[in-house]
């Protein structure tokens, strides 16, 4: 009789040193780790604040095919399976990610993470061969450890209305964390990026469309809310900006058909915008040079599966004094905006 409650008294100590084991080395993290900022992604704001933290998305959270290492899309991935995610430094300071890989990448930065889902998925492999090549793989889920940031008491509303409602301006927050040796990263605190934007379809085609209109309009606002007058040293013809592949696009959905020839020489037409002032930039996705190579051959963005998105980032010339980088919430060809 005597015995159990020794065992009880072991059972919380391991408990309580379990606990200051993880409490020990996150702050060891946040005093030698090595620091870098993420910038959180556009999406759909419905649910994002849960009582005392505000859940956080990354553009790295679903990392696209494209993004694999041969290894990983030839063996796959369990559910738990620990990954390393190459890092890569923007013009404006922001890590984003890159390759994924089994193991950690040499000479690179890198973060750690776990697979929140089976890739492909389970029973994929036990398909016949022809089976699944008619199947295209989904993104493969990654969570890092800081999907969720806690918040002093009665902060979240204010965070949420500040980052921005679904049909209107998004205005992302700069998360900043540090890394371990190891990959395991920590968040210490926040800012917020200078430009929210929002992102609007403008036109919708017609289901019959003939090809030359089987695509969207879309529009990307861009608003100045940082306290400070801001230039964005933007070229003619929208030639500072580009589409990427989100989510579910292959990578053979993300090669453009036609080169963009008139950007080699377009000249700049910066637009300075006042604290609460708005740009307005228009994408008419019919045009040639937007049209991808898709089964060989060019296809619209339109004509594309529901399952591939697209956003609209800008690539051009350095942001000097601008914190954040600049991209839409992905969207479908036809202009579905998720």
């Amino acid at each position: 009789m005597k015995l159990r409650p020794v065992l009880i008294g072991l059972a919380v100590a391991f408990q309580i040193g379990v606990v200051a084991a993880m409490v020990l080395s996150r702050e060891w993290i946040l005093a030698y780790g090595t620091p870098y900022t993420f910038q959180t992604a556009p999406i759909d704001p419905r649910d994002i604040f849960r009582g005392d933290y505000v859940r956080l998305d990354y553009l790295f959270s679903n990392v696209a095919v494209a993004q694999l290492e041969p290894a990983i899309i030839e063996q796959g991935l369990r559910k738990g399976r620990k990954v390393y995610l190459a890092l890569e430094q923007d013009i404006n300071g922001i890590h984003h990610g890159g390759r994924l890989y089994r193991q950690p990448p040499a000479g690179q930065p890198w973060l750690a993470g776990r697979v929140r889902y089976d890739w492909p998925y389970r029973g994929y492999r036990r398909l016949p061969p022809e089976r699944r090549a008619e199947i295209t793989p989904g993104p493969v889920a990654v969570k890092y450890g800081i999907e969720q940031y806690y918040l002093e008491q009665g902060s979240g509303l204010a965070i949420e209305e500040r980052r921005g409602g679904r049909n209107d301006y998004q205005l992302p927050m700069l998360i900043h964390a540090r890394v371990s040796a190891s990959g395991e990263a920590v968040i210490h605190s926040y800012s917020w990026a200078d430009i929210a934007v929002k992102t609007e379809v403008l036109r919708t085609p017609e289901r019959e469309a003939e090809v030359q209109q089987a695509s969207a309009v879309i529009q990307m606002s861009l608003q100045n809310r940082g306290e400070s007058v801001v230039t964005l040293p933007l070229r003619r013809g929208n030639c500072s900006f580009t589409l990427i592949g989100a989510q579910r696009a292959p990578e053979d959905a993300t090669r453009f058909a036609a080169e963009r020839t008139v950007c080699m020489d377009a000249p700049l037409e910066p637009v300075t915008l006042a604290p609460g002032e708005v740009h307005a930039v228009r994408f008419d996705l019919n045009r040639p040079h937007w049209q991808v190579i898709f089964g060989d051959k060019p296809t619209p963005m339109g004509r594309l599966s529901w399952n591939y998105r697209y956003r609209i980032v800008y690539r051009g010339e350095p942001l000097p004094g601008v914190k954040g980088a600049i991209l839409s919430r992905a969207f479908h060809g036809r202009g579905n905006i998720d």
